[in-house]
Order: structure tokens, then C-alpha cells, then sequence
């Protein structure tokens, strides 16, 4: 068993390099070519990748005027053009290149996926949309199926590859890393680990409109009448609700692939997005009355039986489920700092959890806070 207990001293943070996709059809919403970040592997990891796919949300909306309106918004920043990408870009977490605290991935192979489609890394619409003044590009399948080409070749000859991205990222891991597993030599292991990413259909607290019907309605018709989202049995699956490709919940099921799933337990993305609460905005549930509290816990409830539910169908399964308010872990500090440990104050960091997993599959790796909000103490900011 390799558990490391850091000392935080030193931290190297990566330093990655921009590069543009290949195809010249692979356009950010402002029809910008695409991007993404670099950084080559080194020793023992210089046939590993870590692929990673950026969060930032999606283009959404009750109508499609409201949908247009997000993409024009979105095409005039870094979520839309990559016009605003810096030639180098620092990152910490998986991609800190300091052996003592990223003991697994310090010298790894990165390509970190910049998000500017607004679709969630995904979707294709050949002709572009005319909005106000600006020509608006839906691309994102084409985006990652570029960067993907380019390096075919490498991947095609790595030992291991590790797909995580978080929020918008981590939903897109669980979008395409059956596509990236049925287009690579089954002697290359592909494992996955999304971060964030489990955004559930459920109906909001105030009874307002649900997510799935957004996506169903709007997101869907913007991004997919052209193409089909990734995963071919999920859409072979729900033929007539092809909306349910985009949900992780769904999802799973049509995923031949070890998955270690990182996701807080009251995520606070979650909470005012799909449940419509906005009283847990200072990483707290100390502003929410006793029935947003009740809704608050359903949540958490589903989010782990549907990790239950995935190891039962797939031994392989791992899992880090914090009972602590968080959305993205695996760009931070907080992904090897011990504070962030199941259980409270032992070596289970998400670092060490995620490492273990990937050199010990057959193992239990379910690491789940069996304490509600605020009992973990090292993370609850109480």
C-alpha cells in the first residue's frame, strides 16, 4: 500500500504550452481556431497521458432566444475564443510537477483541453449561426476529435491514459471516454476519473423547470440535430430521449472503462443550478432552512447510490464523495492537501484515493463520507 503524507514545501507548479488544433474547421464559438495546453512527460511517465477537459458550464436557456443570447455573451471571453489564451498558463493539483505532492501524475503527459464551445465538448453544427454582429460556431465535437488525431499516434502507444476534467470537463469525460476507449489498441488502459461532473436530473426545489428539459428542449436542438451525442448505445439506448446522453446518471451504464468518480456530496454547482438554492453560498448550509436542507440531502442520497449502484455493476469502480461544499477539486491545492481526506484527518486525500485506484483496481476504493455536512471538519469551513 503507497500512501504519501505531504509535506508542502517547494510546489512546482506546471508550466504548460498553448498549441492550436490541427483541423482549421475546429472553431471556438467566435470562430477562433481552437486550443489547447501542453506539456510533455518525462521518465516513467513519458508513456502516460492525462487527457483533461476544462469546465466552465454550458450555454443554456428556457428559449432559444435566451440559448443565442449565452453564445454571443460567451464568444467575447476565454469560454468562446481563443483569442484570450495566454502562450503559457500555470496549473497546480494533477498537473503540479512536484514528485513529493503529485506522486502519481508529476510527470505525466498533459493535454489539457481548453473549453470554447459552450456545448460542453461536444455537438456539431456545420453551418454557423449569425447573432447580432458576430458569426457564432458550434464545434466541440470537432475540437477534441482534432487534438485527439494529432496525437493518435502517441496514444496509441502509451501504457496509460487518465481522462478527468471537472465540472462541464467532468461531464464531458464521461461523454467521451467510450469513444476514446473503442479508437485505441485494447493494450493501452484507459482509465477514467471526472471530476464534478454528475450533474443529476432532478427537479429543482422551487418546482421550477428542470434541467432535462432545458437541455431537451434547447441545449439538444443547438448543439445536436446534426450529430448524435458520443456514446452510440446510450443514444441506441434512449433513441427518443437522446437528451439523457448528456447526463452522467445515464450515462454510466454504457461505460466499459474503470471509472473514479470525484464528486462532492453537496456540490455547490449543484445546488444552485439544479436545485435552485442559493442560501449555501459561502461553502456552508448554515443560511439554508430545514426544507432546503431536506432537498440538500436527497441530493447527496442519489449522488451516492449512484455510486453504489456503479460499483455493484462494475468492481473497478472508485469513488472520492467529500461531505463538504466544493466544485472542482483536481485543479487545487485541495487535491493532495490532507485537509480534504475521507475520513477526517486519515491518508485518504483525493491524491492518494485517485493513485491507490489506479495500481489496485480490483480493490475496494469506494472512499465515501459516512458523515453529514458539517462532520468532516478538516474541509466543512466551520
Amino acid at each position: 500500500m503507497y500512501l504519501i503524507l505531504y509535506n508542502i514545501i517547494n510546489i512546482s507548479i506546471a508550466i504548460q504550452t498553448l498549441r492550436q488544433v490541427q483541423d482549421q474547421n475546429a472553431l471556438c464559438l467566435d470562430g477562433t481556431r481552437a486550443s489547447y495546453y501542453f506539456e510533455q512527460g518525462y521518465g516513467d511517465g513519458a508513456d502516460k497521458y492525462l487527457i483533461f477537459f476544462e469546465g466552465g458550464g454550458w450555454i443554456q436557456g428556457f428559449d432559444e432566444a435566451e440559448m443565442l443570447q449565452q453564445a454571443y455573451d460567451r464568444s467575447n471571453t476565454n469560454m468562446g475564443s481563443s483569442k484570450f489564451q495566454t502562450a503559457t498558463t500555470q496549473m497546480d493539483g494533477l498537473f503540479n510537477r512536484n514528485q513529493n505532492v503529485n506522486v502519481y501524475f508529476y510527470n505525466w503527459n498533459t493535454i489539457f483541453v481548453n473549453y470554447c464551445d459552450g456545448t460542453g465538448h461536444q455537438g456539431y453544427r456545420t453551418e454557423p449561426l449569425q447573432i447580432k454582429d458576430k458569426t457564432i460556431y458550434i464545434r466541440g465535437e470537432l475540437i477534441f476529435k482534432s487534438i485527439f488525431q494529432e496525437h493518435m499516434i502517441k496514444l496509441s502507444q502509451a501504457r496509460k491514459i487518465v481522462v478527468s476534467g471537472c465540472s462541464a470537463g467532468g461531464l464531458a469525460v464521461f461523454s467521451w471516454v467510450q469513444y476514446i476507449r473503442d479508437h485505441l489498441p485494447l493494450n493501452v488502459q484507459i482509465l477514467a476519473a471526472p471530476d464534478s461532473g454528475i450533474f443529476l436530473d432532478l427537479q429543482p426545489y422551487d418546482g421550477a423547470q428542470a434541467a432535462s428539459d432545458r437541455r431537451q428542449k434547447q441545449y439538444h436542438k443547438l448543439a445536436n440535430e446534426e450529430v448524435d451525442p458520443l456514446n452510440e448505445q446510450c443514444v441506441k439506448t434512449y433513441s427518443n430521449e437522446k437528451w439523457k446522453c448528456h447526463f452522467a446518471q445515464y450515462l454510466l451504464q454504457f461505460i466499459n472503462v474503470p471509472v473514479f468518480i470525484i464528486q462532492s456530496l453537496y456540490d455547490t454547482s449543484c445546488i444552485p443550478n439544479v436545485l435552485h438554492i442559493y442560501s449555501a453560498n459561502d461553502y456552508t448550509l448554515r443560511r439554508c432552512d430545514q426544507k432546503e436542507r431536506t432537498c440538500i440531502e436527497a441530493m447527496r442520497k442519489q449522488i451516492i447510490n449512484l455510486i453504489n449502484d456503479r460499483k455493484l455493476s462494475d468492481a473497478q469502480t472508485g469513488a472520492f464523495g467529500v461531505a463538504c461544499l466544493e466544485h472542482c477539486f483536481t485543479q487545487k491545492e485541495i487535491f493532495y492537501t490532507t485537509n480534504w481526506a475521507i475520513p477526517y484527518d486519515s491518508q485518504w486525500t483525493i491524491a492518494n484515493s485517485l493513485g491507490y485506484w489506479m495500481q489496485n483496481l480490483e480493490q475496494n476504493n469506494i472512499h465515501i463520507d459516512n458523515v453529514y455536512w458539517p462532520n468532516n471538519k478538516g474541509c466543512s469551513n466551520i
